[in-house]
């Protein structure tokens, strides 16, 4: 569900920004299936769109598309007005919240635990939304249609493994 994940999120960005998508300064954490279909799709509408992963091999799949990127480890936040996070892991901590402008808007489209520290982004004024179950809230016909080709396939595959 890769797919109706990134469109909710950039229609989640489109309600809540002032501003357009197109030249924006977009930060993708994570490209994995959703982080790196939202960072083409972010791109391809114009936004100025930045990867940031651990792996090399996604970074260079990253730079292979047109992207920019940076290392997980060497965050710098201050020019970015939009956020998504993608990996269930906490990376964005108090001390990256507070590197980044006080309008930006983050949303976290990871499963549990997340990706942000919520309450440290409400104290520093940071607008910070947990999105998650977008697929069936913005388009449940092809979430179900993905998961009706998917699942299936997936419930053999974990009886062939215990037989």
């Amino acid at each position: 569900n890769a797919v109706p994940t990134a469109e909710g999120a950039v229609q989640l960005a489109m309600e809540k920004l002032p501003i357009t998508i197109h030249g924006s300064e977009v930060l993708v954490l994570g490209f994995g299936r959703c982080g790196s279909i939202l960072a083409k799709l972010l791109a391809a509408m114009g936004a100025k769109t930045t990867v940031a992963a651990r792996r090399k091999s996604q970074l260079a799949m990253a730079r292979a598309w047109g992207l920019s990127t940076c290392s997980l480890n060497n965050l710098s936040l201050n020019s970015f007005d939009l956020i998504y996070n993608s990996i269930p892991a906490l990376v964005l901590t108090g001390e990256l919240l507070a590197q980044t402008r006080e309008e930006v808007l983050i949303i976290d489209l990871a499963s549990a635990p997340g990706g942000v520290d919520f309450q440290a982004a409400a104290q520093l004024g940071r607008e910070a939304i947990l999105a998650l179950g977008l697929p069936g809230k913005v388009a449940p016909v092809s979430a179900g249609q993905i998961l009706s080709a998917v699942v299936p396939s997936l419930i053999w595959e974990l009886v062939q493994s215990r037989a």
